[in-house]
């Protein structure tokens, strides 16, 4: 895992997939910072960062009087976050479930998209709950059931995707953060993939920590196929938000 996101060229690949073949009416990260709501002097920690892709969506949109801070196992995004904010941000490389900060130093804690990767999850909830104000809140943005189920089928199961949501997803998040936190809730955003060009998706594959170097060439030959018969290769999401609160 840590050789996978040493950069964000992994990432990337699957960042560009989603911006560019959604068919949302707005960008991911525009609709997630409209229900972030934070408050104007807001102390907020983003862990787990990567490059500082909802930073980078939200660059037009930020609070001077905000104090940031983001955080991340890898050097290497960390480095890519910097490029994104520069001085507006502090930098920390540091894992979710060992946090170097003192008890209620934040009034936000930010992980999207990384907590099914945590090996130690109640650990980590616990450590944001003791960097958390009290009152403070704590938004994670996941999947849920169903998300890229057509990517999962096109790869045959050697990259199966249901394993995160199963991790910790729009449906099985909420059961592990109760025990941590008050008011748990989900949103949901409306999304889907359809997708014209073949070599994304096929970029997108390659992305994976499973890709063990095979040719790809009957992944192709389905896309291919999908997009003369229906001009799109179909794929649905499934992702949103988990919200709640430090009692």
């Amino acid at each position: 895992m840590s050789e996978q996101y040493a950069t964000d060229v992994n990432l990337r690949a699957r960042i560009d997939l989603h911006q560019r073949f959604s068919t949302a009416t707005q960008d991911w990260h525009r609709w997630l910072f409209d229900r972030v709501a934070l408050p104007a002097g807001s102390r907020v920690l983003e862990a787990g960062c990567g490059p500082a892709e909802f930073w980078k969506r939200n660059l037009d949109r930020l609070d001077p009087s905000w104090q940031l801070t983001l955080s991340d196992r890898s050097p290497g995004m960390i480095d890519v976050a910097r490029a994104v904010l520069g001085d507006r941000a502090d930098y920390v490389v540091a894992d979710i479930e060992d946090l170097p900060f003192d008890g209620e130093t934040f009034d936000v804690v930010m992980a999207h998209h990384m907590l099914y990767h945590v090996p130690d999850r109640p650990r980590a909830f616990a450590e944001i709950r003791r960097v958390l104000v009290s009152g403070g809140v704590f938004h994670a943005a996941t999947n849920g059931d169903g998300h890229l189920q057509e990517m999962g089928e096109l790869s045959a199961g050697w990259w199966p995707f249901a394993r995160h949501v199963d991790a910790f997803g729009l449906e099985s998040g909420p059961p592990q953060l109760e025990p941590f936190f008050a008011d748990v809730r989900v949103e949901r955003c409306v999304d889907d993939l359809e997708i014209t060009e073949v070599e994304p998706v096929l970029a997108y594959l390659r992305s994976s920590e499973r890709y063990d170097g095979r040719e790809l060439e009957d992944e192709r030959a389905a896309v291919e196929a999908a997009i003369a018969r229906d001009g799109v290769f179909f794929v649905r999401k499934s992702g949103g938000l988990i919200s709640c609160r430090k009692p």
